[in-house]
């Protein structure tokens, strides 16, 4: 028997690719097809299985994707696959890949690009994450609200206005692993081609198979902590099949290390054309270390870029105003610019930042601009 069902959540190949496997493992599934543009399902199956089956799989599968019957809307809640409790389905998010690569997909938390690997962005906002208010120059005063400060005038700001980003978290965090990286992988490097010089002196102070352990011990630290990231995510892509970079990244380094591995540990399973002239299989943690380490180089600088740019559109953002005053039943109340409802009735007094070029006048919200 074949059935068609409604698939919602799916914005790109991606989706459609995971939803697509996602069912077809579910017990009982003898073909799937799911048509992007369409937002449907079609399931043959050789007994009837029950919607919650599918919805589970999805759930279990990650990503916000829901099937229903042709005609339903997607629901409202979901169930918690943790507890037997229901959860709201989440809201759009804040962060987004900046290729794009799910169009215009947002995501709850930061973290990794589930199609091409790359971290997530910040979206900006002009709303603010805390109702509480603090002078400038006074800190001592705060209230809940937008306002003035009874000292010195002031418009009081946001109490998290100057929060830290989370592109400059990732900056900095990013920056420090790639210190250590540089740190152990460039005694690595020198090691490694110093037999390019002739007569290698490194040779006058240990011999060839003690300096490629310490290559190895060097290698440590970059490879299980400064770029461990790039292995989770060439995983998470196999795992998706929704290869990317980090595929190939994880892929050649871990190889190239892997077999470094094996060389210092059991040189006698590798043919003479592999061995040096002193029985030494001939290793490439440089070559793992120094891709692994220029490549966590390009995340740190992708990162920076993405903070400038960011810290420029937040200054831009601080020129708007973040209170208004709304008259309500005859009263003026100052309240946050968020808060301003569909044909809200707005004064906008002199010396008031307003889109508008009239200075004094009151000002009626229209119902295609909250």
């Amino acid at each position: 028997m074949k059935h068609q069902y409604k698939i919602h959540g799916m914005t790109c190949q991606g989706c459609r690719s995971m939803v697509e496997k996602t069912l077809s493992q579910v017990p009982g599934v003898k073909s799937i097809s799911v048509d992007l543009k369409k937002a449907e399902a079609s399931i043959e199956m050789a007994k009837h299985i029950d919607l919650t089956t599918f919805q589970k799989a999805l759930e279990d599968a990650g990503g916000h994707y829901s099937i229903t019957l042709p005609g339903q809307s997607a629901p409202e809640k979901i169930p918690d696959k943790h507890s037997d409790k229901t959860t709201e389905r989440p809201s759009t998010g804040k962060f987004y890949c900046p290729m794009h690569c799910e169009g215009d997909k947002k995501y709850e938390k930061p973290g990794d690009c589930p199609v091409c690997g790359m971290d997530l962005v910040e979206e900006l906002s002009l709303k603010t994450n805390s109702g509480q208010y603090i002078c400038p120059m006074h800190p001592e005063i705060i209230q809940e609200g937008p306002g003035s400060c009874p000292i010195c005038g002031m418009d009081l700001v946001p109490i998290n206005a100057e929060d830290e980003s989370e592109e400059n978290k990732t900056y900095k965090k990013l920056l420090s692993k790639l210190k250590i990286a540089t740190l152990f992988t460039l005694p690595i490097f020198l090691i490694a081609m110093s037999d390019m010089v002739p007569g290698n002196p490194l040779h006058h102070w240990l011999l060839n198979k003690y300096w490629i352990i310490i290559q190895f011990a060097l290698s440590l630290p970059v490879v299980f902590y400064a770029t461990w990231i790039f292995f989770q995510r060439a995983y998470s892509s196999i795992i998706r099949r929704s290869l990317n970079m980090f595929t190939l990244i994880g892929i050649g380094a871990g190889v190239a290390w892997i077999f470094s591995v094996a060389a210092m540990l059991f040189p006698d399973f590798f043919p003479a054309q592999f061995k040096m002239e002193d029985g030494t299989v001939h290793v490439y943690f440089e070559a793992a270390t120094v891709i692994l380490t220029l490549v966590l180089l390009g995340q740190v600088l992708e990162a920076r870029a993405h903070g400038q740019t960011n810290s420029a559109i937040r200054a831009l953002l601080k020129l708007a105003p973040n209170s208004t005053t709304r008259i309500q039943n005859g009263k003026e109340e100052v309240i946050a610019v968020e808060h301003v409802q569909i044909d809200d009735l707005l004064r906008i007094k002199p010396g008031e930042k307003y889109r508008s070029t009239d200075r004094s006048r009151k000002v009626k919200v229209p119902s295609t601009n909250r």
